[in-house]
């Protein structure tokens, strides 16, 4: 018996689409790392008959063709890749918008969306793409976690934010949401379950997952498909994402709910309540594993207050006027 001939048929044919999207949220190095990993790691997998497919895509309006260019030339090398390779500019595409492109844009059996501002840990890859044998999975969401440093801020947003802290624990199991910098699907099903066209700068996520749950979708997450993740870079994006965020709430739930259920105003306080609630359990829990010690963890709760006070504005400002945190607060 030939293992790695065997592992080659068991696995599905894939194509990999990346937005260049966040990299105007990131140092270009995070994107750099990125592209040296996925090239490792597809270096590793046993060669297959179809070779994967990677499309990256830009919008030409905000983004800098010859910079992904030259950064896709330099790390991603077509020699040195066992893939074929495209890179497309696109024209008033957003984030979501383009992964749903760039699905178009390939017909193979899986279809895995990455960021280019996340990092995969070895193995990343090989434990989406393994994920696929059990039939029931439908979706599967790798593990994102955020990247700490020395500093309070990291570790600060490490602990509260969207993402929790990485987890070493390898299973898959059910999950009822994902995050799409770093998910899977079958293409038969995310062919008939697109990300969902909403007016909100992030959130698409929550209403497919809804989707894809009520129609009998099995949505998984396997934690050894790790990427680390940044923290907002600047305080101009600090409080544009706290804003937007606020206002994603608000439209992610008219979503959920319908457009003529009118929402509660006083669910921005119970939001408020219950994210500060969730941050102090998680200071009191984590701190230490992060390398805060109670002074220390004091003062990094300041940086949660913050978002979230920032957050509660945006969710307030979205209640009276729709469209004024995105106009006053661009990401």
């Amino acid at each position: 018996m030939n293992p790695p001939l065997d592992r080659a048929a068991s696995l599905p044919t894939f194509s990999i689409a990346i937005e260049w999207e966040n990299a105007r949220f990131a140092e270009l190095e995070r994107t750099r790392r990125m592209l040296r990993a996925l090239r490792e790691q597809l270096c590793d997998l046993p060669a297959q008959p179809e070779p994967p497919q990677i499309i990256f895509i830009y919008d030409r309006e905000v983004i800098d063709g010859e910079m992904v260019q030259n950064v896709v030339a330099e790390e991603f090398k077509p020699e040195l890749v066992p893939a074929r390779t495209r890179i497309i500019a696109t024209q008033g595409l957003r984030y979501y918008e383009q992964k749903n492109f760039g699905a178009l844009q390939t017909d193979t059996e899986v279809k895995i969306f990455l960021d280019c501002d996340v990092v995969p840990e070895p193995g990343w890859l090989a434990a989406l793409l393994d994920s696929f044998q059990n039939p029931e999975v439908g979706t599967v969401a790798g593990q994102t976690y955020i990247e700490y440093d020395n500093t309070l801020y990291s570790k600060a947003f490490a602990l509260f934010w969207f993402f929790p802290l990485r987890d070493p624990n390898n299973e898959l199991h059910r999950s009822t949401h994902f995050h799409a910098n770093n998910v899977a699907f079958r293409s038969d099903i995310f062919a008939r379950f697109p990300f969902p066209d909403i007016a909100a700068y992030r959130g698409h996520c929550g209403v497919l997952a809804d989707t894809l749950t009520a129609n009998g979708v099995g949505i998984y997450v396997q934690k050894r498909a790790r990427v680390s993740h940044p923290t907002p870079l600047g305080l101009h994006f600090f409080m544009a994402r706290a804003m937007n965020n606020g206002r994603d709430d608000v439209l992610v739930a008219r979503a959920r709910v319908g457009r003529n259920s009118p929402l509660p105003l006083r669910s921005v306080y119970w939001n408020f309540f219950q994210s500060m609630k969730n941050s102090f359990r998680k200071f009191r829990k984590h701190a230490r594993e992060v390398g805060l010690n109670p002074g220390s963890a004091v003062a990094a709760y300041v940086i949660p207050l913050s978002y979230f006070s920032l957050k509660a504005l945006g969710e307030l400002l979205t209640f009276m006027r729709p469209n004024l945190v995105c106009r006053l607060f661009k990401v």
